[in-house]
């Protein structure tokens, strides 16, 4: 590799701070500068991946590690890289670790997202989905009522937690990925590994759930305490938060479209699930990885060492052109949502999942409702994380009534 011959990235300005602003046009805009650009980061340089072929390649590319290890100086700043912390002395996430660890990682996590479950929790999302509709009426703000208590009180189910932690959870979450104050994301962070080692050292409050099952591992000498604190952690940023952001988005481009152009069918809401995904990525960036030696990626050079993104949001819409803007459920464009290769998503079915039912839930109950005429959607996003953050919906008369053990009816 002749250096010499390599394009070097043009630099871009990107949003990394969180803000009560709808980010997404600026990421889609460095995607339209150059396949490969460079992005400011804390005083440092990231590269970023915009070029759906590109991001393929990078995603399935070895020397790009995921190694926390390899995480620059200057990135070890609490409260700015999310996934990297705790440091690999203490315990290593599966997002931030390669071979043979990853492998095992993600091995003793698999358990959790069987077929078996997730049929299982299909029921459970359903009823809890109902319970929520039950208690809806006139105009409503979607995201406080709906799209966020469905997947934060189904995966504090899934934990072993018990209802009155639920808020406490939201809470601290919120500050850690949303908070402008960087100070605020790195307390937020260490509370939730707190709280999570309360659980762990005082489990009588936990109800049979992941979080006892880590337990019965630690006291058989599998995992170590710290494995368990900091898996669970990882569970928790990676679990309700994307489901719920994905859940919203969903609804939100529902409700634009009149009441007999929405998604019936199970295989409409399916298509148009995935299409949401990529249109609205909840994560419009990766989970970071580091280069391990110099590298030629699409004729662009990324020095070894350098910290590298996946622009997914940008890479999404590609081929670049018109069509690629427009949200098509029938177009079966395709995404990287999920990532791809070894460190696909292990959670992707159950997020699916999730959305289906609640989409499902809420258009078979309120198949007439639409987007409020008085209060504006608002968003909150930076380049890694995207949500909506108000949802203002006007449910007009309900449809059917729920139907035994809070099943919906699939054919609207």
């Amino acid at each position: 590799m002749n250096v010499d011959d390599l394009l070097d990235a043009p630099r871009v300005d990107m949003p990394v701070v969180p803000g009560p602003v709808d980010c997404m046009p600026r990421v889609l805009a460095a995607g339209r500068v150059a396949p490969v650009v460079k992005v400011g980061y804390y005083g440092g340089t990231v590269w970023d991946v915009c070029d759906m072929e590109l991001a393929r390649a990078a995603l399935a590319d070895r020397r790009l590690s995921k190694d926390i290890e390899l995480t620059p100086d200057w990135m070890r700043i609490p409260g700015a890289m999310l996934g990297g912390q705790p440091g690999a002395e203490v315990a290593r996430a599966m997002i931030m670790s390669e071979g043979s660890e990853h492998a095992r990682i993600r091995q003793a996590h698999a358990w959790i997202f069987t077929p078996r479950n997730t049929e299982k929790w299909a029921a459970r999302l359903a009823r809890l989905a109902e319970d929520l509709l039950d208690e809806l009426a006139g105009e409503v703000d979607l995201v406080e009522r709906y799209t966020y208590p469905l997947p934060l009180g189904f995966f504090c189910e899934m934990l072993g937690l018990p209802p009155e932690l639920h808020p406490d959870l939201k809470r601290v979450t919120d500050s850690i990925t949303y908070s402008p104050d960087q100070a605020a994301r790195a307390g937020g962070a260490g509370a939730l590994a707190g709280a999570v080692a309360g659980w762990i050292s005082d489990p009588g409050p936990l109800r049979e759930g992941v979080i006892t099952s880590l337990l019965e591992e630690v006291q058989n000498d599998v995992i170590t305490v710290d494995e368990a604190v900091t898996w669970t952690v990882s569970l928790v940023m990676a679990g309700y938060e994307p489901s719920a952001s994905l859940i919203a988005a969903t609804m939100f481009e529902a409700l634009r479209q009149p009441a007999d152009q929405r998604p019936r069918s199970e295989a409409e809401i399916e298509a148009w699930i995935e299409e949401i995904l990529r249109v609205h990525p909840s994560a419009m960036h990766a989970t970071w990885r580091f280069a391990t030696e110099d590298l030629d990626l699409g004729g662009y050079f990324i020095p070894k060492g350098a910290p590298v993104q996946i622009n997914i949001a940008a890479a999404n819409r590609c081929p670049r052109g018109e069509l690629a803007d427009e949200f098509d459920p029938g177009a079966s464009r395709g995404h990287i949502s999920f990532g791809l290769g070894h460190h696909y998503c292990l959670g992707a079915p159950l997020a699916r999942l999730e959305a289906r039912v609640a989409l499902g839930a809420f258009l078979s109950r309120f198949p007439n409702a639409r987007l409020s005429d008085t209060t504006e959607v608002r968003w909150e996003s930076e380049w890694m994380t995207r949500r909506i953050r108000v949802l203002p919906v006007a449910l007009a008369h309900t449809g059917s009534p729920r139907t035994d053990h809070g099943r919906y009816d699939q054919r609207g």
